[in-house]
């Protein structure tokens, strides 16, 4: 079942990540893992709405910018990914922003949703999701 990630989570998703998520820096709002029986199938990690700077964004940018922490997925070929990105769109009724530094790993994996794009010479992966439209395909499935 697609739900929010929630602060209980934050161990098991270092785990399957490989990496050390600060849990005062995620977005639980937007945050979506699909968990069966317990076992985490997928997760969309996102962090909290802050401008990044250091790819030329500012103050009055009309985006809500949130950067992609981490995702897993347990199965490649497993649709569980797209179900928990999409839910994370759907969730807020904001212009989001989403982006993650690149690397050829990421690119692969998030492609044809995520674009490469330059700036201010540094290279990110991003999508622009406008989702006040967007009605829930999955959650309570």
């Amino acid at each position: 079942m697609i739900r929010n990630i929630r602060k209980e989570d934050v161990g098991k998703l270092n785990e399957l990540l490989g990496k050390t998520l600060d849990a005062d820096a995620i977005d639980y709002e937007l945050s979506m893992l699909d968990d069966v029986d317990g076992e985490i199938r997928s997760a969309f990690v996102v962090g909290v709405y802050r401008v990044p700077y250091e790819m030329g964004a500012s103050d009055d940018d009309e985006f809500f910018f949130h950067e992609v922490l981490g995702y897993y997925s347990g199965d490649e070929d497993d649709e569980s990914l797209n179900h928990s990105f999409y839910e994370s769109c759907a969730a807020t009724n904001k212009y989001i922003y989403f982006w993650k530094p690149w690397t050829k790993e990421d690119e692969e994996m998030m492609a044809p949703a995520f674009i490469e794009n330059v700036c201010y010479k540094m290279r990110h992966l991003y999508t622009i999701v406008l989702s006040g439209n967007l009605k829930s395909k999955y959650k309570g499935k």
